[in-house]
């Protein structure tokens, strides 16, 4: 995972580090930005009430392959919290983790990743058969579980799921699962579960979607070219309207995204220059 401490603003979530300057395209003078990770785009959704939980999920479109000699990172769900325990998840082009037999960090190329804040028990972790998972301590503490599957271009359904309760030393658990469905394919991925703490898991109505450059710097001509489409949220099995959609573009990195509304929808396209940038907040959706 690429952001920071999940109680702030996703536009503030990077880290505050010194500026570098970076060689854009050729015709373009130098420009100073921090280092990787770069938000491109912050989306934050109202999409109404805290709700009791049983599953909340979110359609993404993904218009070209991206290549995978790239990092990006598309997360539908780029932070929410259950029960006011964070987590975050989407699709990586080049995603790390390990067995939990094996701690030992390695590339797992494209895949699936979820992630859930506060913990570092390796008992809060149930990967999928040949998944991975990771737990550290370097961006604040988190848990994760890591599926590795070579997504291209098409739709996919980032999907959260309650699933059976566990009882820990008196307290009660839920485990929660990830799967993701390619209507391509007609395939469910089952992508692995996390343990959250309290039996009766309450989802937040603010959640949070982003498109991000991780990894090394690279030149900004190499951010990849791509339309990303989200929307088509439910809660609990049921369709929900955001009340309001706010595109947040953090300050120095590069202006490489641009968002807008359509049909209820928000369009993302990544890879292109946006000139002279005036608003770093702008609202999409609602009054």
């Amino acid at each position: 995972m690429q952001i920071g401490n999940p109680s702030l603003c996703l536009s503030m979530v990077m880290l505050v580090l010194p500026a570098f300057p970076v060689l854009g395209e050729e015709s373009q003078p130098a420009r100073e930005y921090q280092p990787p990770p770069w938000h491109l785009v912050d989306l934050w959704w109202d999409i109404g009430r805290d709700s009791p939980f049983e599953s909340y999920s979110i359609d993404v479109d993904i218009s070209e392959d991206v290549p995978t000699t790239t990092n990006l990172y598309i997360a539908p769900i780029g932070l929410g919290h259950l029960s006011k325990t964070p987590f975050y998840g989407g699709l990586q082009t080049q995603a790390d983790g390990y067995p939990k037999r094996d701690q030992h960090l390695r590339k797992i190329g494209p895949g699936f990743i979820f992630s859930m804040w506060g913990q570092r028990s390796l008992d809060a972790i149930r990967p999928s058969v040949g998944g991975f998972c990771q737990s550290s301590g370097h961006e604040g503490d988190f848990v994760s579980v890591r599926r590795p599957y070579e997504w291209k271009k098409g739709r996919y359904t980032y999907r959260i799921v309650r699933m059976d309760k566990e009882e820990v030393d008196g307290k009660p658990f839920t485990w929660v699962g990830v799967f993701v469905y390619s209507h391509e394919k007609d395939e469910n991925i089952f992508v692995g579960a996390l343990r959250f703490e309290e039996e009766n898991l309450v989802l937040a109505g603010n959640v949070a979607s982003f498109v991000e450059v991780y990894g090394g710097r690279i030149p900004v001509s190499e951010i990849p070219k791509v339309t990303v489409t989200l929307g088509n949220m439910r809660v609990n099995g049921k369709p929900v309207n955001a009340k309001t959609v706010t595109a947040i573009y953090p300050h120095n990195v590069p202006d490489y995204a641009a968002a807008e509304a359509r049909d209820g929808q928000v369009v993302i396209t990544v890879g292109k220059p946006v000139e002279n940038r005036n608003e770093r907040k702008v609202q999409l959706i609602g009054e």
